[in-house]
């Protein structure tokens, strides 16, 4: 009996021993695994951005010479939203900052509401092996392989000669600009998506068009569903377009901003690209507030769309 004992007690010991054994291992994969993007994460924003942040809480004269101001920057980017004395726009409450910050909030809105439906359906559509599908595929992805730049001027020079002074008056100056990244843009949606909605298995399809579906409620009740963590990882990507967007509205109007046409990145750019230190400080408050007020709307817009269908596995 005592036998027994000892070598139940043996077997557990030398089980629990193992189990150890394997966590441990398990610790050092998952270790390993995020090692590459931790890292990645400290060089490539933590260390490149500690010194902006400081800097928002800092005035600095033409000299290069600082101060530690607290919060006066960004009570001065907050100011600056509602002050009247730079004012292009026409409208007697609408002054220029103001203008940049709905600019750019209506980045989020046409990838959303316009070009993610648009390619939603486009996707749909070519799954449905219509004529010339894979014809149409490469066209919607030729904006994607084409130089921006060439890009730009494919788009510019043609609308030039037919529309004068596109970039010169608000809000139709941001309206050509708003067209332009609908059209550049559908292409990689329609990628993404086709290769989501490729992966539907057909006898879902199939059994449904027994029951009767027609193609909207395929659409509705099948395809969104099935495609929905893509649409919320696009629609994510499309909401930080609002604070990172500025090369398409740079190329596009030469960097000139008598049109109003600047975005949150674009006047940062702007405002950092040329020698002047007093500029800094108050470009690196105003990028600090705004990604601070829009990364939680980002998460809670994220969180809110993750719980309108479960994940499912096909």
């Amino acid at each position: 009996m005592t036998a027994a004992v000892t070598k139940n007690t043996a077997a557990t010991a030398k089980g629990g021993s193992l189990a150890k054994r394997k966590r441990r291992k398990d610790y050092i994969f998952v270790a390993i695994l995020l090692a590459y993007p931790v890292l990645q994460f400290v060089i490539t924003w933590a260390f490149v951005n500690i010194g902006s942040i400081k800097m928002a809480f800092e005035r600095t004269d033409l000299y290069g010479n600082t101060e530690f101001v607290w919060f006066d920057q960004f009570v001065r980017v907050v100011k600056d939203l509602f002050q009247t004395t730079q004012n292009d726009t026409g409208v007697p409450w609408l002054n220029n900052n103001l203008v940049i910050v709905l600019n750019s909030l209506g980045y989020a809105v046409i990838t959303v509401f316009i070009s993610l439906p648009l390619s939603l359906l486009f996707s749909y559509f070519l799954d449905k092996k219509m004529p010339l599908a894979n014809v149409f595929r490469v066209i919607f992805f030729l904006p994607n392989i084409i130089p921006i730049v060439a890009l730009v001027m494919s788009y510019n020079m043609p609308l030039k000669y037919m529309v004068s002074g596109m970039y010169d008056k608000w809000p139709t100056s941001q309206l050509w600009i708003y067209l332009y990244c609908i059209w550049a843009g559908l292409g990689y949606n329609v990628v993404l998506m086709s290769g989501a909605i490729g992966r539907i298995p057909k006898e879902i399809y199939e059994s449904a068009q027994l029951d009767g579906a027609g193609y909207m409620t395929e659409f509705t009740k099948i395809t969104i569903p099935l495609i929905w963590p893509t649409i919320v990882t696009l629609v994510i990507v499309g909401l930080t377009n609002v604070l990172t967007l500025y090369l398409q509205p740079y190329l596009l109007t030469n960097g000139n901003g008598t049109g109003l046409t600047y975005s949150i990145a674009m006047e940062i750019f702007a405002n950092t690209s040329e020698f002047n230190p007093s500029k800094y400080s108050q470009m690196a408050a105003k990028g600090l507030l705004f990604s601070v007020i829009w990364a939680p709307i980002v998460m809670l817009v994220r969180h809110f769309m993750s719980k309108k269908y479960s994940d499912i596995d096909f």
